[in-house]
């Protein structure tokens, strides 16, 4: 069984934030992800796939944004994250970004 997921935040300017987790007896393949800067600048936000049997951070991307302009990455690629993963997200100091990120979940079954 199967089912789609899509979240959306503010960040909180220069505080590292959890945007997802994937609960437990799931897996998900996180497939989309828009981040705006809606900032009168260009800022700084970097984006972290973070992999909990790993103990691992893994860079999605550190990017400049420019002002009032977005980062898109879908592509017909994915990531496959397990229980317990998730996806944190850092932005510079006086910057005001907002994200979508988009999963589909999957029950574990038998695995």
């Amino acid at each position: 069984m199967t089912r789609p997921i899509s979240v959306g935040t503010t960040l909180p300017a220069a505080v590292l934030t959890t945007v997802y987790i994937v609960p437990v007896g799931y897996f998900a393949k996180w497939s989309l992800m828009y981040l705006f800067n809606n900032t009168g600048s260009t800022k700084n936000i970097a984006v972290y796939w973070r992999d909990s049997s790993a103990n691992a951070n893994i860079y999605v991307t550190d990017s400049a944004v420019t002002t009032k302009n977005f980062v898109r990455i879908d592509g017909g690629a994915y990531v496959v994250m397990e229980e317990n993963d998730s996806i944190v997200m850092l932005s510079e100091a006086g910057s005001t970004f907002t994200t979508i990120c988009t999963f589909e979940l999957f029950k574990k079954e038998g695995i």
